[in-house]
């Protein structure tokens, strides 16, 4: 969701309403239980909700391949690390791609 979130303007961004959006998730997970939600016991995910029990790589892999690359410093070119290809990756995301990236 934070990705759809982080497109959407200002002006957008006013009129969201976020219904549960005062509670922390684990009140929600407290009233999950309490009103016996299917989902109660269901485990946090950072993958996509429609691909089901399918890895978000596995995905990602079976539709579009692998095209393996170098991850490079862009102000020394120093090689920081290797890719399978860009879109295994999320704007911010670290996963797998050796040390982390600091900005200076």
């Amino acid at each position: 969701q934070s990705y759809f979130l982080c497109a959407l303007s200002q002006d957008q961004l006013q009129r969201v309403l976020f219904p549960i959006g005062h509670l922390e998730k684990s009140r929600v997970r407290t009233l999950a239980n309490e009103f016996n939600l299917p989902n109660r016991h269901r485990p946090d995910s950072q993958g996509l909700c429609f691909l089901g029990k399918v890895k978000f790589e596995d995905f990602l892999k079976a539709y579009l391949g692998e095209s393996p690359g170098d991850i490079l410093d862009a102000a020394s070119g120093e090689l920081l690390g290797r890719h399978k290809g860009l879109w295994f990756h999320t704007v911010g995301q670290r996963k797998g791609i050796g040390k982390s990236l600091l900005p200076q």
